[in-house]
């Protein structure tokens, strides 16, 4: 299998700091990728390089093939849902503007009237939200559903890679493994490529099909998450593993 996101040895630096050095890594399609690391290892980077947010220094990104910098990269991320903790919703438009943005500004077909209402309803429906908050502001919404909003909105272009930085990071525990059995759901029903970065081992091994273990701008450890608990490469591999130990001890 061919893999739709591929990282060719990627260096990124932001001044004389370096944040990437020569990282390498393949996710293929319908896996749910979850990448864990120390603040400043380069997570983030990572995940913004393959929408073309930001350009590598050196090696290429590609995207189904494509290198991300050759591309038409609005086109490009049209394709690519982002969610992230802080969401951005727009705070003058309604809930269904919201999520109809990317879709109306890219010049999808279906989003307009009362075609476009139903696709908004069925958006909301699909993240676990009541269609009668369609027409509220982000500011009448609490925290969890601000998120499940940003998550629609990121699933409206019917994207097949969906991105997600530590998007349930500022909601509560309750709240938070609620999205986090909503997205496995819809990771099944839509059959997406997720790449969903984490600061939370206990997250990062409930969610993924594999984990990758990042520190200081290197891929140190990528495996699906029996095999990251039963054979840690590191030791900050086997610290993190001691951590979730800890945390599963306690409960």
């Amino acid at each position: 299998m061919e893999p739709i996101i591929r990282f060719e040895q990627v260096s990124k630096a932001y001044g004389a700091e370096p944040v990437l050095k020569d990282f390498s890594l393949d996710v293929f399609p319908g896996e749910f990728l979850t990448v864990i690391g120390r603040s400043g290892c380069g997570k983030t980077t990572a995940l913004k390089l393959v929408n073309g947010l930001i350009a590598p220094d050196s090696g290429r990104v590609l995207v189904r093939g494509q290198d991300v910098q050759k591309t038409d990269q609005v086109k490009l991320r049209r394709h690519i849902g982002y969610a992230i903790q802080n969401v951005g919703l727009f705070p003058h438009m309604t809930v269904a503007k919201n999520i109809a943005y990317v879709p109306s500004i890219s010049g999808l077909s279906g989003w307009k009237g009362e075609e476009g209402r139903q696709k908004a309803a069925d958006l909301l429906h699909l993240v676990g939200l009541d269609e009668s908050l369609a027409g509220r502001f982000p500011r009448e919404l609490s925290g969890g559903q601000r998120q499940r909003v940003g998550i629609a909105r990121a699933l409206a272009a019917s994207p097949d890679i969906l991105l997600m930085d530590e998007p349930f990071g500022a909601v509560d525990e309750i709240t938070r493994i609620q999205l986090q059995d909503e997205i496995l759901r819809i990771h099944g029903e839509r059959k997406l490529t997720v790449m969903f970065v984490t600061h939370d081992i206990e997250e990062a091994l409930k969610l993924g099909t594999r984990t990758l273990v990042m520190e200081k701008g290197r891929a140190v450890q990528c495996d699906p998450p029996s095999r990251l608990l039963a054979a840690p490469a590191t030791e900050f591999v086997e610290q993190l593993v001691c951590r979730r130990r800890e945390l599963a001890v306690r409960v």
